[in-house]
């Protein structure tokens, strides 16, 4: 038993509720007092109470009562009775109700009430145990159903690229699965302009068509094109760390980063930096994890495998357009 552990005393004598109270002296819990139902009742309301030990006879209304609204509006909350009355009648109705025991008196020693606490706190704190490992469980379900969620949305990437016949829509696609499947608030595919060496958004979700057009000539040195040189993948939970958050632009924050949390995967092609896959802001009260992170980065070698593609389409055409036609043989 421990301090934290709350024991509500309901007996409308003084005499028998300080017995009680010098009793329990000797475990360290907190202790209150009512003296009716009524009285009780608001401590419950007000209070964290685990324990209610009361009297079966109470003024206007009755111990079983108290035992039945207890266990209605605060099923957590165990109660023991205690009475001087021991019918089969009495103790039937208690179990009934779900009372955890029921103690006759006269209580002279501590001895009696002291095996009574020891199991009820007991059995308070397995219970706690269990709850805690069916969160638990809940949890890890969770986390596997947001993972099969992610491999799914990556399989269907997959298909997208395969079916590719346009950079940009395929770009956006990918772009779009990833925010919705990741339940952020924005992100932003951008790529190195290899004549001007500067680097230049190619897909956005989340932001509107008119910042895109206006980062499609070009994003100024920041936190974006810095996330671009280190090319390593970044996972940030909740606030951009201050080393990151001074490296952004105002308008960087406000035009292309949403808060909390970041997800950053480089895109590699013929292995060298050809871009960067930002997505920013979760939407719930949960964090971006490793889970997501692993899952961008799938999608941006997707991406990159859309540019691959591409590059062979061209370098066909180019080879087509090299051939020369062939005259036909005269018959």
């Amino acid at each position: 038993m421990n301090s934290e552990q709350r024991i509500l005393i309901v007996d409308e004598l003084d005499d028998r509720r300080k017995q009680l109270r010098l009793l329990l002296e000797t475990h360290k819990c907190t202790v209150v007092e009512a003296a009716n139902c009524e009285d009780a009742l608001e401590l419950l309301i007000q209070l964290d109470i685990h324990l209610v030990l009361t009297e079966t006879e109470l003024p206007t209304m009755s111990g079983l009562f108290l035992l039945q609204r207890v266990k209605t509006r605060h099923p957590e909350t165990e109660v023991i009775l205690l009475t001087n009355n021991a019918s089969s009648f009495n103790l039937l109705q208690a179990l009934r109700l779900g009372a955890y025991d029921f103690i006759v008196r006269p209580i002279d020693t501590g001895e009696i009430l002291d095996k009574a606490l020891e199991r009820v706190f007991a059995h308070i704190g397995m219970r706690a145990e269990n709850a805690q490992l069916v969160r638990e469980l809940e949890r890890q379900n969770n986390g596997l159903q947001h993972a099969l969620k992610l491999l799914q949305a990556i399989n269907t990437s997959m298909e997208q690229v395969a079916a590719a016949t346009d950079v940009l829509d395929v770009f956006k696609a990918l772009l779009t699965s990833a925010v919705q499947t990741i339940s952020a608030r924005s992100g932003f595919i951008a790529l190195l302009d290899q004549r001007s060496g500067q680097l230049k958004l190619k897909a956005g979700c989340g932001i509107s068509a008119g910042i895109c057009r206006r980062y499609a000539d070009g994003i100024p040195d920041g936190l974006t094109t810095e996330l671009f040189r280190r090319g390593k993948p970044l996972l940030v939970s909740e606030k951009l760390p201050p080393k990151l958050f001074d490296l952004a632009r105002n308008a960087e924050l406000s035009d292309l980063l949403a808060g909390p949390g970041l997800l950053v995967a480089p895109l590699r092609f013929l292995k060298r930096e050809v871009g960067v896959l930002v997505i920013s802001g979760h939407r719930d009260e949960s964090e971006f994890t490793e889970h997501e992170l692993h899952f961008l980065i799938q999608i941006a070698h997707h991406a990159c495998l859309v540019l691959e593609k591409t590059g062979e389409i061209y370098q066909l055409k180019k080879k087509i357009k090299k051939v020369p036609d062939t005259p036909a043989k005269p018959a």
